[in-house]
């Protein structure tokens, strides 16, 4: 009987140590549990870090066109300022062709000013070609005077 209890305490024991590592690999187990667990926040935060580097990406890709939009104002700004001086050129070259209008004209006026030279010299030589008549008149005059004075002196002789 006492082997028999014995026996039976040897199994207990036996069954003890199983019961014993089974505990053990369910302490092991839990352990594998809290580092899935740890291991699962580790894959989110990875996730959560990739996500970050791509919205990073996108934020570095918006920058560049915040850059490139920028360039582009800048060009805007240096048309703008092209169509200013055009428009200014254009107007220089209004002001030229007046210039030129002008100077033609004043080339007109300087050939009406000779024109009114020559007619103002035209005019004295006339005024002088009267005075010579006037004074080839008074010769006639004096040629009758003349005449009749010899024809007096010959009638008195």
């Amino acid at each position: 009987e006492l082997l028999k209890l014995s026996l039976i305490d040897t199994e207990l024991l036996r069954l003890s140590l199983i019961d014993t590592e089974l505990l053990m690999l369910s302490l092991i187990d839990t352990e594998l549990l809290k580092l899935s667990l740890i291991l699962t926040e580790l894959l989110k935060l990875s996730l959560i870090d990739t996500e970050l580097l791509r919205l990073s990406l996108m934020l570095t890709e918006l920058d560049k066109l915040s850059l490139i939009d920028t360039e582009l104002d800048k060009l805007s700004l240096i048309d703008t300022e092209l169509l200013r001086l055009s428009l200014m050129l254009t107007e220089l070259l209004k002001l030229s062709l007046i210039d030129t209008e002008l100077l033609r004209l004043s080339l007109m006026l300087t050939e009406l000013l000779m024109l009114s030279l020559i007619d103002t010299e035209l005019l004295r030589l006339s005024l002088m070609l009267t005075e010579l008549l006037m004074l080839s008149l008074m010769l006639t005059e004096l040629l009758k005077l003349s005449l009749i004075d010899t024809e007096l002196l010959r009638l008195s002789l």
